[in-house]
């Protein structure tokens, strides 16, 4: 078993990597131009840099990486770069309720900043990709590392910032899908010099069984038949003005299903064994208004989410409200100003930004929950230029943050250099101080009178002083770009204290339903990116990450892995002609331990897909996700959620 299990890793070692994706391939004669392998980059240092002078793990995904990594959702295509790993409760990154999906990034659960043009979307500590269209969106830079003193709060292990497209052309898009497990798409995008208007309409089907019979459990659990509606604007009304929205209004079903039969479960009056159906309705908005005139950037944003869910039981089969029904929301501006002294050598970079957030029980029971937070920033770094080889670049952030569980002020300073050693290879080196505040509602639970079992409500902690989570991260990284390929290798060591856990409630039954500040988190690690033209058809990106993550547990003893410690990819694009084709294949070593105190097995997952042209308007394509038909564990920790079985379906699109 356990030369299968190594002869296993060895072959995935030799044929994965970073899911990159890949972009359409160029003719070798074009390859002189290409910038794929050393792409511009806004979201490290708030300015225009190329990789190889950004002193920071950078990624970018754009549009031929997301439609080549045969990802259906934004959340699928992240979750295949290096270092990041995906945490959800249903297949594509589907939300249930408060159960939502999470993107990690060097093994920090809930520590990733997700932006949308630059403006934070993340809402009471959630930072779903589930809602954003790729259909809308030009490209994805994701960056691994501290990033607090650049965007503030849960930007402890890096930021993921979704670029948005900008009206350029009249054009014209109209696609459908049609697939097994009950999974169809509608999708169309119009758009002029000034407007780009794109919705879509996703259908999926009921899908058995996502977390199979444990030993010693009698149940499961299922998700029936959803959908999900989004829609996406992009106003461009002046060279310098563009306006922003998205919205998404999604639609579940999720069970818990008894595999006893109802005798026997009102024999036991087990929680455990009841069959049990949640019903939820989920509104997600997120706009913007930015200027941008390349020294000047300000903005107004926003971002919304209303979840409205019902349930219901064997031994109350109506449906009624849940409980746990809330708004949230977030607005804020922001104003940075860039100056370019002695030259170009040096630039400067000052901004403040104000945000105001609230959450409010929405159901019967939670109606007088309501909690604002609002936080106050002035942030700045220098980029100074000691050599024409050698830069340096000092910045930090000032914090104050005015919330229901803690007053703060937070300082977050950062030291960078760059040394390139030529105008094709750089060594840098980054130190960052990070922090995460705890979610709003946190300071607030859902409890069971234990005097009376029959009644409920939302209660406010008391003593719920929680500190920040908060810590260093030190790196040193190599970047090469070539005509035809290119190295990226970063080795890094992490280091946080605060870090949160459960306590056990006396108020709720002494179940851990208490918000604490627990023991410390580490990790050390090291990635690696390959990426190289191997013909002037085929593009090649592999990548590998190994690392050590883990945090103590409440008592501060004991360590406890948190995500996987290996992670490999790989990715294939072959283009020529009227053909395009696309392989990605991703492995993620042995987990964290579930609720039967056993590691989550191996995820392996490999997609495929070819695209055909019969002429500049209109492509067909076929895509084959989970092709090995594996049982994979998509969740991390005590309750097992599983993927998809082998899923497939026809893609046609029509250009005009």
């Amino acid at each position: 078993m356990m030369k299968g299990k190594a002869l296993r890793l060895a072959v995935l070692a030799g044929i994965v990597g970073s899911t990159v994706s890949v972009v359409g391939a160029q003719s070798a004669t074009d390859l002189d131009t290409v910038t794929v392998l050393n792409p511009v980059v806004v979201t490290a240092q708030r300015f225009e840099t190329k990789d190889l002078d950004t002193p920071a793990s950078v990624t970018v995904l754009d549009q031929g990486d997301l439609k080549n990594s045969g990802a259906k959702s934004i959340f699928d295509a992240v979750g295949q770069a290096t270092g990041i790993t995906t945490f959800s409760y249903g297949p594509l990154g589907l939300e249930f309720g408060g159960m939502e999906s999470r993107t990690n990034i060097r093994g920090l659960d809930r520590s990733s900043l997700v932006l949308v043009n630059g403006a934070p979307i993340n809402l009471d500590g959630k930072n779903s990709l589930n809602g954003l269209m790729m259909d809308n969106v030009d490209r994805i830079e994701i960056v691994r590392g501290a990033a607090s003193a650049q965007y503030g709060s849960e930007a402890l292990g890096g930021v993921v910032n979704v670029i948005t497209k900008t009206p350029t052309k009249t054009h014209g898009t109209i696609e459908t899908r049609f697939g097994n497990e009950g999974y169809k798409k509608y999708a169309a995008t119009v758009g002029t010099e000034k407007i780009e208007i794109s919705t879509s309409k996703e259908y999926y089907g009921a899908q058995a069984r996502t977390s199979p019979n444990r030993t010693g459990r009698d149940y499961y659990n299922t998700r029936n038949k959803g959908y999900a509606h989004n829609i996406a604007v992009n106003v461009k009304p002046h060279d310098y003005v563009t306006i922003n929205y998205m919205r998404q209004q999604s639609d579940s079903t999720y069970g818990q299903i008894s595999t006893i039969p109802k005798a026997k479960w009102t024999a036991k009056k087990s929680a455990l064994t009841e069959t049990k159906y949640w019903h939820y309705r989920d509104i997600k908005n997120n706009g913007s208004i930015i200027y941008d005139d390349a020294t000047t950037k300000a903005s107004v944003f926003f971002n919304t989410r209303r979840l409205i869910g019902e349930s219901n039981s064997l031994a109350k089969p109506k449906y009624v409200e849940s409980p746990y029904n809330y708004r949230a929301h977030k607005i804020g501006t922001e104003a940075q100003y860039t100056w370019k002294l002695y030259g170009d050598n040096n630039k400067a970079v000052l901004g403040v930004m104000g945000v105001h957030e609230s959450y409010q029980g929405i159901s019967v029971a939670n109606s007088k929950v309501k909690a604002d937070r609002n936080i106050m920033a002035l942030y700045g770094n220098y980029e100074f230029q000691i050599t024409p080889s050698f830069s340096t670049t000092i910045g930090g952030r000032y914090q104050v943050i005015n919330d229901p569980i803690n007053n703060q002020k937070v300082f977050t300073p950062q030291w960078q250099t760059l040394y390139k050693i030529n105008e094709s290879k750089s060594i840098y080196t980054n130190v960052g101080k990070a922090f995460t505040m705890p979610n709003i509602h946190d300071a607030f639970k859902w409890v069971t009178d234990l005097k009376d079992k029959n009644v409920s409500n939302y209660i406010k902690i008391p003593g719920g002083n929680l500190k920040p989570e908060e810590g260093w991260n030190y790196e040193i990284g190599y970047k090469q770009a070539n005509k035809r390929d290119s190295w990226k290798v970063s080795v890094y060591h992490m280091r946080f204290k605060n870090f949160f856990d459960w306590a056990e409630n006396p108020m709720d039954g002494n179940r851990k339903t208490i918000r604490i500040n627990g023991g410390e988190f580490r990790n050390t690690g090291i990635e690696a990116e390959y990426k190289s033209y191997v013909t002037s058809d085929l593009i090649m990106t592999v990548g590998k990450s190994y690392s050590n993550p883990k945090k103590q547990d409440v008592n501060k003893k004991d360590w406890v892995q948190t995500a996987p410690k290996l992670e490999l990819n790989l990715a294939l694009d072959y283009e020529k002609d009227k053909w395009q084709a696309g392989l990605s294949a991703s492995y993620w070593g042995v987990r964290a331990y579930n609720r039967d105190k056993q590691r989550n097995p191996d995820y392996i997952n490999v997609n495929a897909h070819v695209n055909y042209s019969p002429n500049e308007s209109q492509t067909i394509g076929f895509y084959v996700n989970n092709v090995l038909n594996r049982q994979n564990v998509i969740s991390q920790g005590d309750w097992e959620y599983w993927d998809l079985p082998r899923n497939y379906y026809v893609n046609y699109s029509y250009h005009f």
